[in-house]
């Protein structure tokens, strides 16, 4: 599977977010990067927000 964002648009992604790797670390990532796209694309369709995933919206505390 290929992801959709390219490997030097990913290094930019691993950049903004602070991270210290390695490039065989981001090479690796980035194969794996494939499969969570889809499903990102999948939670925010249809207008539907972040919160429409429940795991930003479980609160482990109210159990």
């Amino acid at each position: 599977m290929q992801a959709k964002t390219s490997l030097e648009d990913f290094q930019a992604l691993v950049r903004r977010a602070g991270l210290t790797l390695s490039p065989a670390q981001i090479v690796e990532l980035h194969s794996g990067w494939a499969y969570i796209e889809p499903m990102l694309e999948r939670i925010r369709a249809h207008g539907r927000g972040r919160e429409a995933d429940l795991a930003l919206t479980f609160r482990p505390d109210m159990f």
